[in-house]
């Protein structure tokens, strides 16, 4: 099952590119070519002015399907999008929601207003007058968001159904697809009264499976019955064995996730985005397309086009969907601290901290490790290269950054006792990398499952360096152990050989690299962070 955003986002061309190509290939996964929810998102938590509540005002006349356009409406968001493939691009994205109380509560999908710049609201097809709307309270887990129309008047709102959901319930999807102004009405019935609630941007208990027919821009409209009462919330679709099939938040669960976003964001830390997941990258996590202001995960000092790649320890999306990463915040519980690691996608760095506690996310440096736990000056980044470019191996295998002064490279296999394997070499001259240890420079090799402290004797400076000490090393992919050489040739150069192997050892990779100068500590760094192997 694949399922895709009922939002449209325009302009169209903002896809998810990393989405597209981490799919994963399985059946069962979230669609790997749904696009952005919203184009950005900044709403408020917990915003004052909203009085919540199912009425006080005025009653609901709201008997029949026929009669709930009034309370529906489209809603338009505009911010700031960021694809980590793409960057960074302006656009807004049109949704729906309906009205749930007469003054100017109403509800959404998360994906559709998280993180918006601005909301504006149309209501029941009325495109004469916009009304600005703030964000109560988001659920990124849920995928629901609470808004509140800045009206005065008392509005006309929907009730929820309170009968049973079951398999040939006839219902109504209401809303307003394809950013058209014009509302429109679509029948089925309930296929599923409880099918599965994973996908790659929330986490429900369950989900309705209905046949209504929607189009982008149904997102966050109400699913009714005939009687016009809310039975759930549009917000995904999927083609199965060709046939189009739609999916709602139940009532049920929404009524509950909606009283507690009348106080505050709810089983959510301010993102908006979606599960990743790419096995022959080795990624996998929760990428960012937007951060709100003022959100736990922007006071951590996440950004837009981050993936979090683990929560409290726990490595994210594995399955493709958002289960692991709801399951941590639901364990964890509202406002508790928990660590996190993120893959900053366009630069390659790794940075670890907390959310909701006092060690916002950091870059993970090594050099800064190895100059807090020795006395090796590594010069504290104040020395760096002008700029770094990726560079991959002949066969497609590797790929690593390096510095964009060391124009020698050699993409071409090496010869490891008669056999060829894949291998980067990089210096500013690789001959007298090799010759000498006065030439800033790295070689980066593939091989077969070795045991890491035997490959790094193999490859052990010898007398030529005064050897310093064996560090341990782990990323999210890799742990291994990288030994310190010293004084190499008495040139005071320093000289690293890493050994590090993926969980389970399938293969192992090795990193020399001489450094000779300040800045080379810098692309020790870059190396680190972004060397990978793409089988």
């Amino acid at each position: 099952m694949k399922l895709r955003y009922a939002l449209l986002l325009v302009p169209a061309m903002l896809v998810a590119a990393l989405a597209a190509a981490c799919s994963g290939g399985d059946d069962d996964a979230p669609d790997p070519t749904a696009t952005a929810a919203s184009t950005g998102a900044t709403g408020s938590t917990g915003a004052t002015g909203a009085t919540g509540g199912t009425g006080t005002q005025g009653t609901n006349d709201i008997d029949s399907y026929t009669k709930v356009q009034p309370a529906v409406i489209q809603i338009v968001a505009q911010g700031t999008f960021r694809d980590p493939e793409v960057g960074q691009a302006d656009g807004s994205g049109a949704g729906s929601g309906f009205i749930i109380s007469p003054d100017g509560l109403a509800v959404t999908n998360n994906h559709v207003v998280a993180g918006a710049a601005t909301i504006e609201v149309f209501i029941g097809g009325d495109d004469s007058r916009g009304y600005n709307a703030t964000i109560v309270g988001v659920s990124e887990c849920n995928d629901l968001a609470l808004i509140d129309i800045r009206e005065s008047e008392p509005l006309p709102y929907l009730d929820w159904y309170e009968g049973q959901v079951s398999p040939g319930l006839d219902v109504y999807a209401a809303g307003f697809p394809l950013g058209d102004p014009e509302f429109t009405m679509t029948r089925g019935i309930v296929s599923k009264a409880r099918a599965s609630g994973e996908s790659d941007w929330s986490s429900l208990d369950y989900s309705i499976e209905h046949d209504a027919n929607t189009q982008g821009g149904n997102s966050g409209g109400p699913l009714v019955s005939t009687e016009g009462k809310v039975v759930g919330i549009h917000y995904a679709s999927s083609e199965v064995s060709n046939t189009q099939v739609y999916y709602a938040v139940p009532g049920v669960i929404a009524q509950d996730v909606i009283e507690e976003l009348k106080n505050a964001d709810y089983e959510a830390i301010g993102v908006n985005g979606w599960a990743v997941y790419d096995q022959a990258l080795n990624i996998s996590g929760i990428w960012v397309a937007s951060v709100s202001a003022g959100s736990p995960a922007a006071k951590a000092g996440i950004l837009s086009g981050d993936i979090i790649m683990a929560l409290n320890g726990l490595p994210m999306a594995l399955d493709g969907t958002m289960a692991d990463y709801c399951d941590v915040l639901r364990t964890a519980g509202e406002g508790e601290p928990m660590t996190v690691e993120v893959l900053r996608y366009d630069t390659g760095q790794t940075l670890r901290g907390e959310i909701n506690g006092e060690a916002p996310i950091e870059v993970v440096s090594v050099a800064a490790a190895i100059e807090d736990d020795t006395d090796i000056d590594t010069g504290g980044g104040s020395e760096t290269y002008s700029a770094y470019q990726s560079v991959t191996d002949d066969t497609g295998t590797l790929i690593v950054n390096v510095p964009v002064e060391w124009g020698d490279i050699d993409p071409r296999p090496c010869d490891n006792n008669g056999v060829d394997v894949p291998c980067v070499n990089a210096a500013t001259d690789i001959n007298g990398f090799y010759d000498s240890y006065t030439t800033s420079g790295m070689f980066f090799g593939l091989f077969g499952p070795t045991d890491l402290e035997t490959l790094l004797e193999d490859y052990a400076q010898g007398s030529a360096c005064s050897f310093y000490g064996t560090y341990e090393y782990e990323d999210p992919v890799f742990t291994g152990l990288y030994d310190i050489w010293e004084n190499c040739d008495g040139q005071g150069t320093y000289f690293v050989n890493l050994a590090a192997a993926p969980e389970g050892g399938a293969y192992t990779v090795l990193i020399q690299m001489a450094i000779v100068v300040g800045g080379d500590w810098d692309a020790l760094d870059q190396a680190f962070a972004t060397f990978n192997v793409l089988q």
